[in-house]
């Protein structure tokens, strides 16, 4: 096959959207078909909006067999305020769907501004088989690439990772399905999406069930083993017990929360230090510098860990702890699991469908930090019952959750939308 994939962000990025995005064009492409990818010169979310972040150069690359085009993001005057406003003018604009959506089709583009991306899909040459967008948050790549597939009659597939957020709240959902980023999902061919919980917020917003195909994330095993833990802990000076936060460090995915929690077991006499791993945002490191030196002298803020040293780091892991509300899925609780290490969550987004509660893993309210220390220390001072959970996510990672797995099924549903 010819197969185009169109996705916000790509390597260098890191995010669980373009992990898959990267795990499935590589494959493809390994097993022999075209893959093209468009994408933006974003090497970090706050880029988006902040022309102050990190960027890569935009253009034309082949990457592992992929060939990869990159489409400069745009910034307008007084940003990232301007962003800001912008963003909360179409969320609220939203909450009338039959008023808002023409005015949303026209502030689609400055989100985020990517304005050579229409003119990058209409230059390519030849026929695709099939137009693949990915990432309904940053949705004007998503919705470009479901405008060309539609002027081209080519079969449309969507990802859209959709976090649906706390049950009974609205404040992170109506970031994914705003009507116009519905009037794509609608209409596409298929649309995968990851857990249950994601398949039924579509489907009472009117993704027809027979379009909507669960799949889920995947791992490597092979590529997360081989850690070396004491050279981890003999590097960063550590001699207890450690939980890890891996992920972008926002106050959304509980990074605050958990820090605040880890003071409070610290306040009990309980050994065990942080390792916070992953792109901090500027709110992070400035809540980071207000705190106490005595709560920076446990922490081991890291960045972001690739490679052996992350292998190293999910060695040395006791428990791993992302606290997260804006999590479609959550593939780190596979990377935990995958080198048997326990894991907490929040019942937020899809993740009460992906860590079965008590089984591999323990649930908190987003926001509990009281209830959040407990479950810290609940693991850290019950080895036994940690390990037992931390076989319990290894045996549902081999089961169900291994890039192979995941990647036939993308295939299966690429077969279907070109039949």
């Amino acid at each position: 096959m010819n197969l185009l994939h169109v996705n916000a962000a790509y390597h260098p990025f890191v995010g669980g959207a373009e992990v898959y995005t990267q795990v499935i064009s590589e494959r493809f492409a390994g097993d022999g078909h075209a893959v093209t990818l468009v994408t933006t010169d974003a090497a970090e979310v706050e880029y988006f909006w902040n022309p102050r972040k990190k960027h890569v150069a935009p253009g034309r690359e082949r990457l592992n067999g992929v060939e990869v085009i990159r489409c400069r993001v745009d910034h307008l005057p007084l940003a990232p305020l301007s962003f800001y406003i912008l963003r909360r003018l179409a969320t609220t604009v939203a909450r009338w769907p039959r008023l808002s959506a023409p005015l949303l089709r026209r502030l689609a583009p400055r989100m985020p501004a990517v304005p050579d991306i229409e003119q990058a899909l209409a230059a390519l040459p030849g026929r695709f088989d099939l137009v693949h967008g990915i990432n309904v948050a940053l949705e004007w790549p998503l919705l470009a690439a479901w405008r060309f597939a539609r002027r081209r009659g080519l079969p449309f597939v969507a990802t859209p990772f959709v976090h649906v957020g706390e049950r009974g709240r609205l404040d992170v959902l109506m970031h994914y399905v705003m009507p116009h980023q519905l009037d794509c999902l609608r209409d596409a061919d298929a649309v995968i999406v990851q857990t249950e919980i994601e398949r039924a917020a579509l489907a009472g917003l009117g993704v027809a069930e027979a379009r909507l195909h669960r799949l889920g994330m995947g791992v490597d095993p092979d590529a997360l083993r081989g850690g070396d833990g004491a050279a981890f802990r003999a590097r960063h000076g550590l001699d207890g017990p450690l939980v890890t936060f891996l992920g972008v460090v926002t106050r959304d995915k509980g990074s605050f929360d958990l820090l605040r929690a880890m003071e409070r077991l610290w306040a009990r006499g309980v050994r065990a230090d942080l390792a916070i791993a992953g792109p901090p945002v500027d709110e992070f490191i400035r809540f980071y510098a207000r705190l106490s030196p005595a709560t920076r002298a446990r922490v081991r803020l890291l960045g972001p860990v690739l490679g052996q040293d992350k292998r190293d780091l999910l060695a040395a892991t006791d428990v791993l702890a992302l606290p997260s509300r804006i999590d479609s899925f959550g593939i780190v609780y596979l990377e935990a699991w995958a080198c048997g290490k326990p894991v907490v969550g929040a019942r937020a987004g899809g993740v009460p469908d992906v860590i079965a509660d008590g089984v591999d893993g323990l649930l908190v309210d987003f926001g509990d930090v009281a209830g959040l220390a407990a479950a810290l220390e609940t693991l850290l001072n019950d080895p036994a019952r940690a390990r037992e959970m931390g076989a319990q996510g290894w045996a549902k990672v081999e089961a169900r959750y291994t890039w192979g797995r995941i990647t036939r099924g993308v295939w299966e549903v690429y077969e279907e939308v070109t039949r």
